[in-house]
Order: structure tokens, then C-alpha cells, then sequence
């Protein structure tokens, strides 16, 4: 609830019918959304680092030697 304050949802959520156990459940569900959202920026994050991280070590450039990499 970024751009209202909760006291203010509160109200828009009543006078849209909800009860307050719904109401309960509503916001502890927004509360693990956001935290998974968290947590997956946080995975995003660590991805970027690693690979910025390979990229400086020159264990990642856009040329790739062929014997290398070769399968087998």
C-alpha cells in the first residue's frame, strides 16, 4: 500500500465489504508478496554480481574460443 496510508485502505477495503479476517488476510498476503519480490531481487542481484564478476576475471567475454568450449 505505497501510494495510501493503511488507515486509509482500511477504509476503501470496508466500505468495499471485505471483513476485517479478510481484510487480515489481504494485507498478510501483500505482506509475503512483497517479501518474495525482495528476495527475488535480492537472487537477481547476486546473478548480476557473478556474472560482472566473470566478466572482470575474463572468465566471460562475448568472444568464445571454440577449443575451449568444445563438447565432448
Amino acid at each position: 500500500m505505497n501510494h495510501i496510508n493503511y488507515k486509509d485502505a482500511l477504509q476503501v477495503l470496508r466500505r468495499a465489504g471485505l471483513t476485517t479476517p479478510q481484510i487480515d488476510r489481504l494485507y498478510g498476503f501483500c505482506r509475503k508478496y512483497t517479501a518474495s519480490e525482495l528476495d527475488q531481487a535480492s537472487i537477481d542481484q547476486r546473478r548480476l554480481e557473478f556474472v560482472r564478476w566473470l566478466v572482470t576475471t575474463h572468465r566471460l567475454s562475448d568472444h568464445m574460443d571454440a577449443d575451449s568450449h568444445a563438447c565432448g
